[in-house]
């Protein structure tokens, strides 16, 4: 008796175990159809998108080339200004050594005197 009772109980808990998993189990499959029409769409527009993708690397890599050129150029500009601003200091240089020479220091002098003696027969001959 005890036995009949045990395997009634235990049948009525795997029905119910049963009646109570068919709605998750129909949950699933119908997830499964969702995410199989969703497969089926990412299939289909998958080559389009890798396309774009490719063409956008395309582009971007041209870009990128245009403007490792364009630096390029406008590095080499730059280098030349600075060789002519380090040619003209160069010049500069050579320029106020020169005039620390004795020569120069000479010719200076002359000219200031030589102004001031100018100057000072202006005045005198003014003073008359």
């Amino acid at each position: 008796m005890y036995l009949e009772i045990s395997v009634v109980i235990l049948s009525v808990a795997f029905l119910l175990i049963a009646a109570l998993s068919i709605p998750l189990l129909i949950q699933i499959w119908r997830t499964a159809k969702s995410i199989t029409a969703t497969l089926n769409l990412l299939n289909q527009s998958l080559p389009g998108i890798l396309k774009n993708l490719d063409e956008i690397t395309a582009n971007i890599n041209k870009a990128t080339y245009a403007a490792n050129n364009q630096i390029e150029s406008i590095s080499l500009v730059v280098r030349r200004v600075q060789g002519v601003l380090e040619l003209f200091l160069d010049f500069e240089q050579i320029l106020r050594e020169s005039l620390r020479l004795p020569f120069f220091k000479t010719i200076k002098t002359a000219t200031a005197a030589l102004k001031g003696v100018r100057v000072f027969l202006d005045v005198f001959r003014s003073s008359r």
